[in-house]
């Protein structure tokens, strides 16, 4: 038995892809905090962290039902998504951010997913999915274009610290991806040490330059709008 999780930037096909492995295979997804969650209009800082871990929560427990069990979303997206930004959104900063995550591991709360699986897709596909994608408004879609480059980094740098962890995958169609994921899923829990590989991916952090591509001026735009809609939604 497994817990698996697709990542991807926005309109990569995340959601098709799990939807489709749910509709031919015999997993249980766990969707994005987003669709699981309603966020209250006064929220700590923790809360989109605990969600997370409660995301993890939710999938152990359908482990006693399901052999695998898909993370739509990374249950650990707020390392990866924040850097990104440099730490500048959200007020929750890199060591801020680890140690509610080194806690939470240390007291039993959470694990890393067995593996993970990267869907990429170059920009014009982004944006022909984006357009013909009627079910989402995805209004934050130009801002995770812009990242798009550091988010697949971030992922591709966890294979230096376990070899094979993170399958790329080139999201050319949901049907396929699905096929890849679910033969290449592993079929159990393989030894993983999730302290040390946080402490890995923390320090990887703190020395790693993002490569975020919008000019310094509208990044400055972007970031007080992110931080408006995040205060208001």
């Amino acid at each position: 038995m497994s817990i698996i999780c697709l990542e991807g930037i926005s309109a990569v096909g995340k959601t098709t892809t799990a939807e489709e492995l749910a509709h031919t295979t015999n997993v249980c997804v766990i969707p994005e905090v987003n669709l699981l969650f309603e966020r209250p209009r006064k929220s700590s800082n923790t809360w989109y962290l605990e969600r997370q871990v409660e995301r993890w929560c939710l999938a152990e427990e359908k482990l006693k039902d399901y052999e695998t069990v898909i993370l739509d979303g990374d249950v650990f997206q707020p390392l990866s998504y924040n850097w990104c930004f440099d730490f500048q959104i959200y007020n929750q900063s890199l060591d801020f951010i680890s140690e509610f995550y080194q806690k939470a591991i240390q007291a039993g709360r959470i694990q890393f997913p067995h593996k993970y699986f990267y869907l990429y897709a170059n920009e014009t596909n982004l944006r022909w999915r984006k357009e013909n994608d009627q079910t989402r408004t995805r209004k934050n879609f130009e801002k995770h274009t812009g990242i798009s480059q550091s988010h697949q980094r971030y992922y591709e740098a966890l294979n230096q610290f376990r070899p094979g962890y993170v399958k790329l995958l080139e999201a050319a169609s949901s049907k396929e991806a699905a096929k890849v994921v679910f033969h290449q899923r592993p079929l159990a829990a393989k030894d993983l040490n999730p302290e040390i590989l946080l402490q890995n991916i923390t320090r990887w952090l703190k020395k790693t330059k993002h490569n975020f591509r919008i000019q310094t001026h509208r990044k400055r735009r972007l970031l007080m709008k992110i931080a408006f809609c995040f205060l208001t939604r």
